[in-house]
């Protein structure tokens, strides 16, 4: 019986410490997912009007939104793993087991999902904002350049595919393709369809870095929560204690 007692005092332990960490990480996303709604390439980028032409909504908008969302109800969910390994109710380590599995399911399903649609929405990004550009200058919406602008000046890039969109078009070619918005200075070479795409990308590779944490940390405390339930299910009150 001392062999189970130590199981079960083993088994708490870890599943403890896990939640602590997984808590940290929460902590971490919601940060994280914070800096993505008030960055201001975020809100350059992802533009409410950039957002209604080129993919049809404030789709990436969201994402930041969504991992708040996660974020938050992964530290809650972490707290409630802690207090099912301090108070040894099986109830509660059942229930966090099958709340926890439901995340994990729904995590796969988002990451393949995400996976798939990357592609499309690259193209969709890119094809669509040359689709914004030409709106903006062809129908002279003041309101949508000084959003291409805000962009050119913030990404360092200039027209759709680069300079040549304003030169085929007959359109003066703004200080905001030039560096230091000096006309002095160098025009930017790159076009902002690609710098933005491109940004946004880079930005993917820290998420799945959070996540992918996460997820592994999530596999642990399934496997400890079922173990310290179990263990506590053969195990006599005394030694629970």
């Amino acid at each position: 019986m001392a062999r189970l007692s130590c199981g079960i005092q083993c088994s708490r332990t870890m599943l403890f410490i896990l939640n602590i960490v997984f808590l940290l990480l929460g902590l971490s996303l919601l940060g994280f997912g914070i800096y993505l709604s008030v960055s201001k390439k975020f809100d350059v980028a992802l533009s409410e009007h950039i957002n209604a032409s080129v993919l049809g909504g404030n789709v990436l908008r969201d994402i930041g939104y969504v991992l708040i969302i996660f974020a938050v109800f992964t530290v809650l969910l972490s707290t409630f793993g802690c207090c099912g390994a301090i108070c040894k109710n099986r109830v509660l380590l059942y229930l966090y087991t099958l709340i926890l599995s439901l995340l994990v399911i729904g995590e796969i399903v988002a990451f393949i999902l995400l996976l798939s649609s990357r592609t499309s929405i690259r193209d969709s990004y890119q094809s669509g904002f040359k689709e914004f550009f030409n709106e903006a200058y062809s129908n002279n919406h003041t309101d949508l350049e000084k959003i291409i602008e805000d962009m050119e000046i913030e990404f360092k890039c200039c027209g759709a595919n680069n300079v040549t969109d304003y030169y085929m078009r007959n359109f003066t070619v703004p200080l905001s393709c030039h560096e230091k918005q000096d006309v002095h200075k160098p025009i930017f070479s790159k076009g902002c369809a690609e710098t933005v795409v491109d940004w946004l990308w880079d930005q993917f590779p820290i998420i799945g870095g959070v996540l992918g944490s996460v997820f592994l940390i999530e596999i642990f405390g399934i496997v400890s929560s079922v173990a310290l339930a179990i263990a506590i299910s053969h195990s006599t009150y005394n030694e629970i204690l």
